[in-house]
């Protein structure tokens, strides 16, 4: 065969031993491009989502790169750079295994021109570089694509992320050439991946069993793809293991042992879990669509059982238009759930723990500002009038203008007419140690709350030893049990640790407590920070009041609003009132951030996936209409396909959840101090709206152009080039 597709069986080179050898992978590029300007249609599907997916990790990798040196307005918020590296994480992710299995199915899906180019002589060298070079070409094209519309997307999430208040006013991704470098990088490597595994599959075909081999394909999972899962699994099955035993190494890194972080490295063995799952899904797709087609196997209905034997005949294209319906209810399910029993957990310790009656917290960067008033009851007003000649404070607040609340060093300590105010902000201790000696500029920083005020007030840390009244001085510090335990310090011990300005200070253990989430596990008071961290505002302020006081909060709060400098005053009950408490805001806003854009590209791709597959049959489908099958019954076998394919990916979807609740249930359990929670409660509605959308958008994909094929004539479709 010498005509366009350039093979010679005859006349091709030979090796030594006689046996033909392919030709250079460079001379095969003009026919895959003339292959591709013929069958363009086949590579569409891929083309969109590898564009799609340059694009969403170049915008992420724009203003992750953009928030490398930017603070979010409010204390209260996420760090930046840290959401926008999860989201560019999480997109990565999810758009990997996308643009592999849809690069895959695309090759897969010309099993019978590779087969025929086998049986008439093309060695597997020709066919594999036939096929890289087709992959190669639509790879470059749609990841330049991509590039180009990744400055377009990055203004979009920035605004979002504006207006949510997580990023400055006036956040902006600069156009650079790194991140989009690297997401070109990324994705090319992973089409070509993905073909070369397809490749590879086509080119070990014998000549005498190619036609076979093309008709049935049953997925048989490679080598490489087991190795690739044990070791995912291996991982997943050790990261819990590791943050639940938490070896002596591990407890040296404040990052590793500091409980809030535990949404992070949930988030981590979710990922680990899906992608376990994802690599064995050859394996584990045949039986499911077994097991959910039993009943429609006893059934007498032909539609039901082509649909079935469809689905189990070509198992890689079911895997490859499951993927992205997995990821999403995965995802969804096991992220949201995750985040959910954290919020549930942190509000449960927090109601048992939290004194105070009021929270006060800064809307800005600078903290609460110095004019802030705290109103007094009308009986204080009265007597302070009295004592001022009927004069009444600035602001109408009763209190002279040293009272006011404020910067650090005029908040604390507030007990006149029984008004309690401790506030709180964090400041960073580096080489926390007992008795090195050393806090060099290099070791690990911990994040400590610094504490203005009376805490004992505001919160009821159960002390294990010693007593928080004695938290006074630039000497003392408090630390949790947890971290006592792991780093061996006792009641009495001295730390060492390097200030905000680099002074070396001694701090005198007197208590050893179980702090709340809301809370870090090093506790110092104002004084020993005072003259070393001149950059401490005042994020969090707690109110209480004794039985006779009766304060309201019920007045304009500060100057500028929210944004610009207010406080945001909320009753106790409602900051811990579950999901839209203000202390779990910021909380779903970043879940949104790290979740959005990589379900949103992968619910496109649920659409791309299905228009593919359905595309690919229509000799199929003509086939059925010329051995007597009605337009209605090939539409229903496509819809019972699409359904049967959104079930079985749904049901991954579910068992990773089921694994990963389990799992995080665990590990807050042993955790959280006072945490109870439950091991095995799904989160049904994201679930349930995930696999829906997803269904909805499958049948959709796939009926659409399955009506539209079937205007044609059955014998011109059948008769067709593919």
């Amino acid at each position: 065969m010498s005509g366009g597709n350039g093979f010679r069986r005859t006349d091709a080179p030979h090796d030594t031993a006689g046996a033909p050898r392919g030709l250079p992978f460079a001379l095969l590029l003009p026919v895959a491009a003339a292959s591709l300007r013929k069958r363009w249609t086949a590579f569409a599907g891929s083309f969109a989502a590898l564009a799609l997916g340059v694009a969403l990790i170049g915008a992420t990798g724009l203003l992750t790169e953009a928030a490398a040196d930017i603070e979010s307005p409010d204390p209260a918020a996420p760090s930046l750079k840290k959401l926008l590296t999860f989201t560019a994480g999480v997109s990565g992710f999810v758009s990997v295994f996308v643009v592999a299995s849809t690069f895959a199915f695309a090759v897969a899906a010309r099993r019978r021109e590779t087969a025929l180019l086998r049986a008439v002589g093309a060695t597997p060298r020709q066919v594999g570089g036939l096929v890289l070079g087709e992959a190669l070409l639509v790879a470059l094209v749609a990841s330049g694509c991509g590039a180009l519309l990744a400055p377009v997307l990055a203004p979009l999430l920035a605004d979002w992320l504006v207006r949510r208040g997580v990023a400055p006013d006036g956040f902006s991704a600069p156009t650079t050439p790194g991140p989009l470098l690297t997401a070109v990088a990324v994705e090319v490597v992973v089409a070509l991946l993905g073909a070369w595994a397809a490749a590879r599959r086509a080119g070990r075909v014998r000549p005498t069993e190619a036609l076979g081999q093309a008709a049935v394909d049953r997925g048989r999972t490679t080598v490489g793809r087991m190795l690739w899962a044990v070791l995912a699994l291996a991982v997943a099955v050790t990261v819990p293991l590791l943050l639940a035993a938490m070896p002596e190494p591990l407890r040296r890194d404040p990052q590793l042992r500091d409980p809030r972080n535990l949404p992070d490295w949930a988030l981590v063995c979710d990922l680990l879990a899906i992608t376990t799952v994802a690599l064995l899904a050859p394996l584990l797709v045949p039986p499911l669509v077994r097991l959910l087609t039993l009943p429609v196997r006893l059934s007498a209905g032909a539609v039901g059982l082509l649909a079935r034997q469809n689905a189990l005949t070509a198992v890689r294209r079911t895997v490859s238009t499951a993927t992205p319906v997995f990821l999403v209810v995965a995802l969804a399910g096991s992220v949201v759930g995750s985040t959910a029993a954290f919020a549930e957990a942190r509000d449960e310790q927090t109601r048992a723990a939290l004194r105070a009656e009021y929270v006060l917290e800064a809307d800005g960067p600078n903290g609460i500002p110095p004019e802030f008033p705290v109103p007094a009851t009308e009986d204080d007003r009265d007597e302070d009038a009295d004592a001022t000649g009927g004069a009444a404070g600035k602001g109408g607040s009763g209190r002279a203008d040293g009272d006011r609340l404020g910067a650090f060093g005029r908040m604390g300590g507030h007990d006149r007419m029984g008004l309690y105010v401790s506030a709180v902000a964090d400041t960073p201790l580096t080489g926390l140690d007992a008795g090195t000696g050393d806090a060099a500029a290099g070791a690990a920083v911990t994040t400590a709350t610094v504490v203005d005020g009376d805490i004992t007030r505001a919160w009821e840390l159960p002390a294990e030893a010693g007593s928080l009244a004695d938290l006074r001085g630039p000497g003392t510090v408090a630390v949790s049990a947890g971290l006592a335990k792991s780093r061996h310090w006792r009641l009495g011990d001295r730390l060492t640790a390097g200030l905000a300005d680099g002074t070396k200070a001694t701090l005198r253990v007197v208590a050893v407590v179980r702090t709340p989430l809301s809370l870090s596990e090093v506790l110092v008071p104002y004084a020993a920070v005072a003259d070393h961290d001149r950059s401490l505002r005042a994020n969090t302020a707690y109110v209480a009041t004794d039985a006779r006081a009766s304060v309201s909060f019920a007045f304009e709060v500060g100057s500028g609003g929210k944004g610009a400098g207010g406080v945001r005053v909320t009753p106790a009950e409602e900051w811990t009132g579950g999901n839209d408490s203000p202390q779990n805001r910021y909380l779903w806003i970043a879940l949104a951030a790290i979740l959005g854009p990589a379900v949103l590209y992968a619910l496109i791709a649920v659409v791309n996936t299905m228009v593919m597959s359905t595309a690919d049959r229509l000799r199929d489908f003509a086939t059925l209409r010329l051995t007597g099958g009605s337009d209605r019954q090939v539409l229903g076998m496509v819809a019972g396909e699409a359904v049967l394919t959104t079930a079985t990916a749904a049901a991954l979807g579910l068992l990773v959840t089921l694994v990963t609740q389990a799992t995080t249930a665990w590990l807050y359990n042993r955790w959280i101090d006072g945490a109870a929670v439950p091991a095995l409660r799904l989160p049904w509605t994201v679930t349930c709206a995930a696999a829906g959308t997803c269904l909805a958008l499958a049948l959709l994909a796939s009926l659409v152009p399955a009506r539209l094929a079937l205007r044609g004539r059955a014998l011109d479709a059948a008769g067709g080039r593919e």
